[in-house]
């Protein structure tokens, strides 16, 4: 992938992912309700004209827009966005509201891997251009695109990222908006279960009651969570009786036994590719570390050799010396062949 010259961009990816905390979506079990992250309930609990009051409470705490004004606005949209090619795959989006010329996105993530993030922000982008609008000014005509809001509550947060809400869009270094048009919120629920087990519920702001109410399974623990405020209370009573619905519990169990089985395929495909890699690094690193090892024994083999060649080599000169000086002092030859050893040949060469 590209990069752009002289700057390093951070990316959210880079940090290590971590589902501590999160919420585990398994067989309902006896004092439980359906968590709102999972796709049955969310269509459920928010897809449902009867119950747009649920998602306008969410809404009213990350918009800058009353809860009275957004339950009077909300109109629930289509989902499911148009093929622009007859290969494209469906595309449907958890939830899709219409508000006050914008479009609001809420999708739910189980899975944290890119794919999935960058597959909301396709799926952003695609409403975004889905009502384009052209003005008249004057004698110019312009496009307008709608704004989209996604909100994404995520079963999972990042090492080194606590923040429970996170808020992206497109701007540069000095925090100067390119668009208002495309706005993504990031929610971890980890971090918020992580804040509720520290502080408490009265430590907890009361968005953080309302997200932790819509998320918990445990009825009980729902309960205390959102007593004394109305609308959560509200919001479990009837999370435990839709949760009861054989229908939507037909549903569920098909969804969460698919993503179980997709996490077993997951791991088994993840195993693979790990075995796979680490025969290739091991290899890699098994030919760096026996270059690096071929070198070092080569250069101390040298050494040894060099020595002893040189060894040979300075006692053959020291004789060679010796046996011109022998001659020089007028030693007969075979004198001189005794003493070093040298051939009659050798030594008749240096009278030459």
């Amino acid at each position: 992938m590209l990069q752009v010259k002289e700057k390093d961009l951070k990316h959210l990816h880079d940090l290590e992912l971590s589902f501590k905390d999160s919420i585990s979506l398994g067989e309902k079990k006896e004092g439980e309700k359906l968590s709102i992250l999972s796709d049955s309930m969310m269509k459920a609990m928010f897809q449902n004209e009867n119950r747009l009051k649920y998602s306008a409470k969410l809404l009213s705490y990350f918009l800058d827009v009353s809860y009275e004004e957004l339950l009077d606005n909300i109109h629930l949209s289509k989902n499911e966005l148009d093929k622009e090619r007859e290969r494209d795959l469906n595309r449907r989006g958890d939830y899709v509201a219409f508000i006050n010329g914008s479009f609001v996105n809420i999708e739910v993530n189980n899975n944290g891997s890119l794919e999935t993030f960058e597959r909301n922000i396709e799926y952003a982008h695609r409403l975004y251009a889905r009502k384009v609008k052209r003005k008249k000014k004057g004698n110019e005509e312009q496009i307008v695109y709608t704004q989209v809001i996604q909100l994404n509550l995520n079963n999972f947060s990042f090492v080194g990222n606590d923040k429970i809400v996170d808020i992206y869009c497109v701007q540069n270094d000095e925090e100067l908006k390119l668009t208002d048009k495309l706005i993504f919120i990031q929610i971890y629920v980890p971090n918020l279960m992580k804040k509720w087990y520290t502080v408490g519920v009265q430590g907890l702001e009361e968005y953080e009651r309302y997200l932790l109410a819509l998320v918990l399974p445990n009825v009980d623990d729902s309960l205390k969570i959102g007593e004394g405020v109305l609308i959560m209370e509200e919001y479990v009573e009837e999370a435990v009786e839709v949760s009861d619905d054989e229908d939507l519990l037909e549903a569920y169990d098909k969804e969460w036994a698919m993503k179980d089985l997709g996490r077993q395929q997951g791991y088994k495909d993840g195993v693979e590719i790990g075995k796979v890699e680490g025969i290739k690094v091991g290899k890699e690193e098994g030919i760096k570390v026996g270059k690096e090892e071929g070198i070092k024994l080569g250069k101390e083999e040298g050494i040894k050799l060099g020595k002893e060649e040189g060894i040979k080599l300075g006692k053959e000169e020291g004789i060679l010396q010796m046996a011109e000086a022998m001659i020089q002092r007028g030693l007969p030859i075979d004198d001189i062949v005794l003493m070093t050893g040298l051939s009659e040949e050798k030594i008749e060469s240096f009278l030459k």
